[in-house]
C-alpha cells in the first residue's frame, strides 16, 4: 500500500509542486514549451501505467487511469494561469483542460459505479450530474453561437467534443457488447447440454440491500469429455412452474471448438418452452408430476 501510495500519488504531485514555477516561466517564454512540457508529462503517465502493469500483472485500474489524467489537467491548469487570456495558447489549453477534466469525471464515475458501496455510487451520479450539466451549458453556448452568427474554431471544437461525450457516456455498454459479440463468434460449436440444478447468488445491490440473481448449470459434452457452463433464468418463470419442471431440460450451447470450456447458452425467460417445440414436456405437466 505504501509503495503505491509513493509511486503513483505522491511522486507526480511532489513534481507538480517542486516544478510550478519552472513550468510557469517557460510557457511564458515559448509556446512551444506548453505542448513539449505536456507531452512529456503524456509520457511519464504512460510510463507510471505501464510500470503499474509490470509490478500487478494486470492492466491499470480506472482509479489509475482517472488519477493520470487528473496529473495530466492539474498541469495544464499550471500552464493555463501562467499566461493572458488574450493569447490563443490559453484557448488551447483551455480545451484540453476541458476534455481532461470531462475524461477524469468519467473515468472515477466508472470506478465508483463499481463499488459495492452507497456513498460510492451516490458520488458517482454526483459526478454524472456535472457531466450533463457541463455537456448541457457547452451545447447551450453552441445554439448561441449559431443564433447571433458568430460561429468560430471554438464553437466546432464544442460541438466535437459533445459528440465524442455520447460514445464515452455508453463506452462500458460498447465494449461489452463488442467482447460479447467477438465471443459469439467464436463459438460456432453446438452442443445439447441438460439442466442439472438452478442455484442463487445472492449479494448486496447499491442501496445496500441483499438481492439474488438465479442460473441454471448445465452440463453438456464434447469429444467424450464432461463440461458445464451457467445460464440466466428469470426468477418469475422458475418460481411459476418449480425447479422440477427444469431438471434434465436439454438446451442448446454453443462452444469455442477450440476450447470447449469456453460456452454460452441462451437465457431462460419464458419462451423457453415455446423453443422446445411441441414434442417436448408440457411444464404444468412437469409441476404436477
Amino acid at each position: 500500500m505504501l509503495k503505491g501510495l509513493l509511486l503513483y500519488v505522491l511522486f507526480p504531485s511532489v513534481c507538480l509542486l517542486l516544478f510550478t514555477q519552472q513550468i510557469a516561466s517557460a510557457v511564458r517564454a515559448s509556446e512551444a514549451a506548453a505542448f513539449l512540457i505536456l507531452f512529456a508529462a503524456s509520457a511519464g503517465v504512460c510510463l507510471n501505467w505501464t510500470a503499474y502493469t509490470v509490478i500487478h500483472r494486470k492492466r491499470p485500474s480506472l482509479l489509475v487511469y482517472a488519477y493520470g489524467a487528473l496529473c495530466l489537467l492539474l498541469l495544464v491548469i499550471i500552464e493555463y494561469e501562467a499566461l493572458p487570456g488574450s493569447l490563443g495558447l490559453a484557448s488551447t489549453l483551455a480545451v484540453i483542460g476541458g476534455c481532461l477534466a470531462l475524461a477524469f469525471m468519467f473515468l472515477l464515475s466508472f470506478w465508483l459505479s463499481r463499488r459495492r458501496s452507497r456513498p460510492a455510487h451516490v458520488f458517482a451520479v454526483g459526478l454524472w450530474i456535472m457531466i450533463g450539466l457541463i455537456s448541457f451549458f457547452m451545447a447551450y453556448q453552441v445554439v448561441r453561437d449559431f443564433e447571433t452568427r458568430n460561429v468560430t474554431r471554438d464553437t466546432w471544437i464544442t460541438i466535437a467534443i459533445l459528440v465524442a461525450v455520447i460514445p464515452a457516456a455508453f463506452s462500458r455498454r460498447i465494449l461489452a457488447s463488442f467482447r460479447r459479440n467477438m465471443f459469439r463468434r467464436r463459438a460456432t460449436g453446438l452442443a445439447t447440454g441438460n439442466i442439472v440444478q438452478i442455484v442463487g447468488e445472492t449479494y448486496l445491490d447499491r442501496d445496500e440491500d441483499l438481492a439474488t440473481d438465479y442460473y441454471v448449470r448445465v452440463q453438456y459434452i464434447v469429444d467424450d469429455a464432461s463440461y458445464e457452463t451457467r445460464v440466466g433464468i428469470a426468477k418469475r418463470i422458475w418460481r411459476k412452474y418449480g425447479r422440477k419442471a427444469f431438471l434434465g431440460q436439454e438446451i442448446s450451447v454453443h462452444y469455442n471448438p477450440e476450447n470447449p470450456a469456453d460456452s454460452f447458452a441462451d437465457r431462460i425467460d419464458k419462451h423457453f418452452f415455446d423453443r422446445r417445440g411441441s414434442d417436448s414436456e408440457d411444464p404444468e405437466t412437469a409441476v404436477s408430476t
